[in-house]
């Protein structure tokens, strides 16, 4: 899919197509913004635009045999690096900086894209700063990431910044509905529960969010009726084992707990019912708004921030999350 028709960020992409007609591009570029919204699919479609042979206004044309392969994945003048294990290692950005000086296989540009590029330590992000200050005209280096102060200032300084932003709900339901058979009243869930991250859209199983959905709703209501403590110290039992068995489980859990916080809070301050998110259980979220003050709920986001942040620093998970429920529960 040539950049021209990627869902949302216009005005990202008529910027690279721009400046790649009129080859303008910067050696370096970062492409920043929160997970999901594209930044990846942004990158590899730019690398297939640059290395095409006969570009539409700067935009890949996907039909000549270097879309081919790119959109294929086995183009030899495209490398994509992804952290190994949790990080970048020092071995992979050594490399990326070799390869930065060969000559492109098929004479247009080569492309180096290194993905959650916030996943480098200070030792593997200077092992490329020679080749971000003083890179070959032949090379493009794209950094991907959703933390772009967690790298060095002098990686950032050596980079264009392009921010990129959520993508409307509109937008993803409509790009749901041209591609995906099912019914609209699922589409306009996914739509909004996604946050304006298309690639939440495309990965999230609409079962398994409504499963976790109705144990987070089924926590928030025990909280705002001051449930008693028995049941908070079991949720936090319950929290605790998921957490054990998955750390993601527990995140996404937590993630849905806020989500949830902030579509009750819209709806205490009379949000209109297309700003929220989990519209299709409006009901259930009118009552915990006429029941509990708008300034309590904003605690429980707090709180959630607060838990994950001792969850950081190693604190005992049971212990953590008890405190937090109960501290809750009884206010």
């Amino acid at each position: 899919m040539p950049l021209r028709d990627l869902i949302g960020n216009a005005r990202v992409a008529k910027a690279l197509t721009r400046a790649n007609a009129r080859d303008r591009l910067p050696h370096a570029l970062l492409f920043a913004g929160p997970d999901g919204v594209g930044k990846r699919t942004f990158a590899m479609e730019l690398a297939k635009a640059v290395t095409c042979h006969s570009p539409v206004d700067g935009d890949a044309c996907g039909t000549c045999d270097s879309c081919v392969r790119a959109t294929s994945g086995e183009h030899p003048d495209i490398r994509v690096f992804v952290p190994e294990g949790t990080l970048h290692k020092i071995a992979q950005m050594r490399e990326l900086a070799r390869e930065a000086q060969y000559r492109p296989f098929d004479d247009h540009r080569r492309v180096m894209i290194v993905d959650d590029a916030h996943k480098m330590r200070d030792e593997a992000a200077n092992a490329i700063l020679k080749t971000l200050e003083e890179p070959p005209p032949t090379t493009l280096i794209v950094l991907v990431t959703d933390k772009p102060y967690s790298l060095l200032g002098t990686i950032r300084s050596r980079c264009q910044t392009l921010r990129f932003a959520p993508v409307d709900a509109e937008s993803i339901e409509g790009f749901l509905g041209e591609r995906f058979k099912r019914p609209a009243d699922e589409t306009k869930v996914l739509s909004r529960v996604a946050a304006g991250r298309i690639g939440r859209a495309l990965s999230t199983d609409l079962s398994v969010y409504r499963d976790r959905r109705k144990e987070m709703l089924g926590l928030i209501e025990l909280l705002a009726s001051r449930g008693d403590r028995l049941r908070l110290m079991k949720a936090a039992q319950f929290l605790a084992d998921v957490g054990r068995k998955d750390r993601s489980e527990l995140d996404a859990r937590l993630d849905l707990f806020v989500d949830l916080c902030r579509d009750v809070y819209g709806v205490a301050l009379g949000e209109p019912s297309d700003g929220v998110a989990n519209a299709d259980v409006t009901l259930r979220l009118e009552a915990l708004a006429a029941s509990t003050p708008p300034e309590r709920i904003a605690t429980w986001i707090d709180a959630v921030e607060r838990l994950r942040e001792r969850l950081r620093q190693n604190a005992n998970r049971q212990v953590a999350l008890e405190a937090m429920l109960l501290g809750l529960g009884g206010e």
